[in-house]
């Protein structure tokens, strides 16, 4: 089982998006593993916006997703 420590993306050199919360994203080798959770959540978290990845608790972390994905379904 991975660790949380596992899956912080750390670049190799320091990069203006390294303070950002992004996870690794595990590669694959056929087009069929893309649908695998180890591939999808880390690479569906990178794409939700920093201010959202980096809510200080859960209750406003699921309020403000709720209100995010809601605002891309809508509008």
């Amino acid at each position: 089982m991975c660790s949380d420590r596992d899956l912080l993306y750390e670049p190799s050199r320091p990069l203006r998006s390294s303070s950002f919360g992004q996870l690794s994203v595990a590669r694959v080798r056929i087009k069929h593993g893309e649908a695998a959770f180890s591939f999808s959540a880390p690479q569906l978290w990178n794409k939700l916006p920093e201010d959202l990845r980096s809510d200080p608790t859960v209750n406003l972390f699921k309020t403000r997703l709720k209100t995010f994905i809601f605002n891309i379904a809508f509008n």
